[in-house]
């Protein structure tokens, strides 16, 4: 659907501005809580929805959704941050959120530049009047609020881990992808890639010439692929896909072999006793390419600490047959610290015998 048509001019409803004399140095964020936005004179506020024209919480730029490393392919220019729909916007007025369907990726929260958007129990949109943040009919004025607040730099984390919240991640996942259809992994995995520091870019659908799901590059990494796989039996061609998607690359796109980085993005871990985790360690034995095994709720750890995946260790994703634990191994090395998930098995968490 066209973003212009979920668009607004902003006059049914006035923007905000910031206070006078107002600068902003610093937001927090914090589980379940408003941001809290400090400023230079030592006051502080917490956030009120700008209730920004081009709604960066709902709507991608076109620059952000097509390949700076690869203009080339044929990119589904979707620009929906929401790929679960659970987001609506009426009158120029602050988005809503619609708890039914709120998956608490975080992409929305991590997209609004006064952290407006607190995390539990869904994702919510704060919009409530305050003296830092008034309403304002010149545009010049709202404008500036939005390039200083979205400067201003960032701490804490919008979302802590939990049994719950992966339960909630998960239940909300299958239900939005029987809701939303065949383009929703792509949708999903495009979205957190992207809120993780990553350009990513999806296929058209239909298009059979560019073969990959997802084209990754700058500004990180240097060009890669991905491929979108949901469910036990989808995920188990993924390695070879990629292998397809490699051979794109270099044979039609002329990229070089040895700088691809290739992602399997997934919602649920093959069990060990698949073929899945031998396929990944033969193809790095004998063509060295190391894929990397990412699931969903990585993603969303990584998102909702405000992390990027240059910042992670090379190669953290390539696990296979030999490696002893994904939580041990890939989870909590990206958090730095013990995953806050109890020990039962879950399979976006571990893999199964």
């Amino acid at each position: 659907m066209s973003r212009i048509f979920f668009c607004n001019d902003g006059a049914s409803v006035p923007r905000r501005s910031l206070g006078r004399g107002l600068v902003p140095i610093s937001i927090e964020v914090s589980p379940g809580e408003r941001g809290v936005v400090r400023f230079s004179d030592g006051s502080s506020s917490q956030a009120s929805c700008l209730r920004c024209v081009d709604a960066p919480c709902m709507f991608f730029g076109d620059a952000e959704v097509v390949s700076a490393s690869l203009p080339d392919f044929p990119a589904d220019r979707n620009p929906t941050v929401c790929p679960a729909g659970a987001m609506s916007r009426a009158d120029g007025g602050a988005p809503s959120i619609d708890p039914d369907a709120c998956m608490l990726c975080g992409v929305c929260a991590t997209r609004c530049p006064t952290a407006a958007i607190s995390m539990i129990p869904h994702a919510v949109v704060d919009d409530f009047a305050r003296a830092a943040f008034p309403e304002t009919s010149e545009a010049a004025s709202a404008d500036a609020a939005l390039v200083a607040l979205a400067a201003a730099p960032r701490t804490g984390e919008f979302l802590i881990e939990s049994d719950a919240v992966a339960e909630h991640l998960r239940e909300k996942l299958v239900s939005a992808w029987a809701r939303v259809g065949d383009r929703f992994p792509d949708h999903l995995a495009r979205n957190l890639l992207i809120a993780a520091g990553c350009g990513a870019a999806m296929r058209r659908k239909g298009d059979v010439f560019a073969r990959m799901d997802i084209v990754l590059g700058s500004p990180w990494p240097n060009y890669g692929c991905a491929e979108a796989e949901f469910g036990d039996v989808a995920v188990l061609d993924a390695p070879r896909d990629l292998l397809d998607d490699v051979a794109v690359l270099v044979g039609r796109f002329g990229r070089n072999l040895d700088s691809v980085t290739t992602l399997v993005v997934t919602d649920i871990l093959p069990n060990r006793r698949s073929e899945y985790w031998r396929i990944v360690q033969d193809i790095r034995n004998v063509l060295d390419i190391k894929i990397g095994t990412v699931t969903v709720l990585a993603l969303c750890l990584l998102v909702w600490r405000g992390g990027k995946l240059s910042d992670l260790p090379p190669y953290l994703f390539h696990v296979d047959i030999d490696t002893p634990s994904y939580r041990t191994s890939v989870l909590e090395p990206l958090l730095g610290r013990k995953l806050r998930i109890g020990s039962v098995l879950r399979s976006s968490v571990e893999v199964a015998k």
